[in-house]
């Protein structure tokens, strides 16, 4: 499956926010199986303290990995497909 990034802004106000979406990922990501695997997200606080991430899944096409938020009513603000990947040797 190819790889993408997603970015979400402003995602969450609050750290409750937060946790409780964290909470609902597992369960909607095994519905999605079969078409969206989540890597991993990396979530950055903004200066008003609302909270930002980062997405990485693999997905069988952008239109799944749309539904795959919509169904977690996060916003998307792009679905961008990984080109390459650099690691320190």
């Amino acid at each position: 499956m190819p790889l993408y990034v997603v970015p979400r802004t402003r995602v969450w106000l609050s750290e409750e926010e937060l946790a409780a979406a964290a909470d609902c990922l597992p369960a909607v990501s095994d519905q999605v199986s079969e078409h969206v695997r989540w890597i991993t997200s990396y979530v950055v606080s903004e200066d008003d303290g609302a909270f930002s991430c980062y997405c990485v899944h693999e997905a069988t096409s952008p239109e799944h990995l749309q539904a795959h938020g919509d169904a977690l009513m996060l916003p998307t603000d792009a679905i961008k497909p990984v080109a390459t990947t650099l690691a320190p040797a």
